[in-house]
């Protein structure tokens, strides 16, 4: 599997979300920031990109790292790691 199959997937299941993806092999990262996750805790958040992959989960991938945002939450992030 490689790191635009991943990204795929995950923008089939959450066609709006700004989707990072990052390894190769069977061991990737994911950054997914959507509108959808409002209001949502963060492990529903992790579901529905684990459900995105599916199958794949079992058999194809043997790490993946999932991190999720709203898009406040990521602007938040990066202005507190970005101190003008």
């Amino acid at each position: 599997m490689d790191a635009e199959t991943v990204k795929a997937k995950i923008q089939a299941e959450l066609p709006e979300a700004q989707v990072v993806v990052q390894g190769e092999g069977d061991r990737f990262g994911v950054l997914v920031v959507a509108e959808e996750f409002e209001g949502m805790p963060r492990v529903k958040q992790h579901r529905k990109v684990y459900g995105a992959l599916g199958e794949e989960l079992k058999s194809e991938l043997h790490a993946l790292e999932v991190k999720t945002f709203t898009p406040e939450q990521y602007r938040a992030m990066v202005e507190a790691n970005n101190p003008s």
